[in-house]
């Protein structure tokens, strides 16, 4: 039976309740300026606040299923918050969420990919029952009717499901994600997902890396570097060749995109640093398609 979600706002704050328990923190409201393309966005964020469980994705509590791949994601998480409950609403993605910060702008991206997923195991019917997966595709059931919500190319019904308008914070905003949250708390398989499709992204980007940069052999602190920097988006291609190719590949890499995101790039430096021998000890084999 679905759990109900209510809605508590108090000033800038929003929390909700599931089927009138102990009210939980959703996110805070804010606005948000895109000096690229001039847009102005109204939504939630949540990380960092103290009223957000401390649920963070943490490498040793998945070695032994992931081996080296759960830590070589751990960096990056730090660089997106390291909380399973991530969550923002307030820029051109519309909803993005978890450790990973998966987006639900691109179509067959890392979040549709996740929500297919999530609303195919047995808990949807408490958090999303109106969402089925058909023929490999999210749609809306709607009687005996099913309403696309995401192609091939396009996810835009998806994104006004999740998060209406970005001009203000709608109550269905505020509800969808406190389900993800309530969903992420409660139920470990969920947050066990989350750490598959970020291992997943992360391969998929290095076999991509590795055809068009031509990785094999590099060190896994480098190809990091690469990896985070192609998930942020925070550069293009011929950049990161430029500095690859570099005599100081790896400092050149991290400089990337530390004029518009420097603390996130000081804190990649931190961790990759912080890893230290566990990184630069092993490097990426394109025969087997892993680090070795």
């Amino acid at each position: 039976m679905a759990i109900h979600f209510s809605i508590e706002r108090n000033g800038h704050v929003c929390s909700s309740r599931a089927d009138g328990g102990s009210p939980f923190f959703v996110g805070c409201q804010t606005s948000y300026h895109d000096k690229s393309s001039g847009e102005d966005f109204e939504g939630l964020y949540n990380v960092p606040r103290r009223e957000l469980p401390k649920l963070n994705y943490r490498a040793s509590d998945y070695r032994a299923m992931y081996k080296f791949w759960a830590d070589f994601i751990e960096p990056t998480s730090k660089c997106e918050g390291g909380n399973f409950l991530t969550l923002n609403t307030y820029d051109r993605a519309r909803f993005t969420w978890g450790f990973g910060q998966f987006g639900a702008h691109i179509p067959d991206g890392d979040f549709v990919r996740f929500f297919r997923d999530l609303i195919g195991r047995p808990e949807n019917g408490d958090y999303f029952p109106d969402l089925a997966v058909k023929d490999g595709r999210i749609v809306k059931v709607t009687g005996a009717a099913s309403l696309p919500m995401e192609t091939a190319t396009s996810t835009a019904p998806l994104m006004d499901y999740l998060n209406p308008t970005v001009s203000s914070v709608e109550d269905t905003e505020v509800v969808a994600a406190a389900k993800l949250i309530h969903w992420a708390t409660n139920v470990e398989q969920a947050r066990d997902l989350q750490v598959m499709h970020m291992i997943a992204v992360f391969k998929s980007s290095m076999r991509d890396s590795d055809t068009r940069l031509g990785l094999d052999g590099r060190g896994a602190d480098i190809c990091l570097a690469i990896c985070d920097i192609r998930h942020q988006g925070r550069a293009r291609m011929p950049a990161i060749q430029a500095a690859l190719s570099s005599s100081r590949p790896l400092n050149n890499l991290l400089a990337l995109g530390s004029i518009a995101y420097p603390e996130r790039c000081a804190t990649l430096k931190d961790e990759i640093a912080a890893k230290g021998s566990l990184l630069t000890s092993m490097r990426w084999n394109r025969q087997r398609g892993d680090f070795v």
